[in-house]
């Protein structure tokens, strides 16, 4: 493999157990973290509303202690044929969260922007998504072959299209209105657009100077003036919110 090649070709013998401990230190720590994650979901998101009477602390922990076991013996028998993955574990990685990343992103964007979408719709589209996902993905592959990534693009249009097209024909009997309840003071704070602005500009100015335009073209004629209106662009939204407080809104609650 390619990463302890070039660690055993780099690093000194004597050296190499302690990169060892640090590796699996941060492997371990990762771990750790996911496999609470995973407990916590399962325990809160399934077990709990499976329960028709009420769950004490002391059984649900009971029970996130046997999932976290479960999950982590689970892991342990997958975890070795990843090396057979021909793309490498990342490629694995970005495939298999395609079951529920796209879900979640198309039902967020339709919250936001709607307000009539009944529950029905996202339960349909998650259903819809895993199904379907799995079909072009492992079942149809060698029948239509479409990259993992054109298949996030089709199925998010696909589920929007959905979930708007059950908001149009049965929707919510009254439209979702946000129902205030804490009195927290919501006034924005007055650099929060300055700094959203310049981390957009600083990703698009990353993307210029590793693109063919940049580093990758030896810096063409076009390069130097492009980050220039970036800085300019900054300059000005900075200098304005420097010298206009953003409106108050109201406080929440009252």
């Amino acid at each position: 493999l390619a990463y302890p090649r070039l660690i055993r070709d780099v690093f000194p013998v004597w050296a190499t157990g302690f990169f060892l401990a640090v590796l699996l230190g941060a492997v371990f720590s990762s771990f750790n973290s996911l496999l609470n994650s995973a407990a916590t979901l399962f325990c809160l998101d399934v077990y709990v509303p499976l329960k028709k009477e009420g769950v004490s602390d002391k059984h649900l922990l009971k029970v996130a202690k046997i999932a976290s076991v479960a999950i982590a013996l689970f892991s342990f028998i997958v975890a070795p044929l990843l090396q057979f993955a021909p793309d490498g574990l990342w490629q694995v990685i970005r495939i298999f969260t395609g079951f529920y990343n796209i879900p979640v992103v198309a039902v967020v964007m339709v919250g936001l922007f709607t307000k009539k979408v009944p529950a029905l719709g996202p339960k349909i589209v998650i259903v819809f998504h895993i199904i379907a996902y799995g079909l072009f993905q492992f079942v149809l592959g060698d029948v239509i072959s479409i990259h993992f990534l054109h298949l996030y693009a089709i199925l998010f249009i696909v589920e929007v299209g959905i979930m708007l097209g059950i908001g149009h024909f049965r929707p919510r009997a009254q439209a979702w209105t946000y129902q205030a309840h804490n009195k927290v003071d919501m006034k924005p704070w007055r650099f929060a657009i300055p700094c959203a602005v310049t981390l957009m500009s600083s990703v698009i100015a990353t993307y210029l100077l590793f693109s063919p335009i940049g580093l990758v073209g030896g810096l063409s004629a076009s390069f130097w003036p492009l980050i220039w209106i970036i800085i300019a662009i900054n300059t000005v939204v900075w200098w304005w919110f420097g010298r206009h407080d953003p409106v108050p809104l109201h406080v929440v609650g009252e």
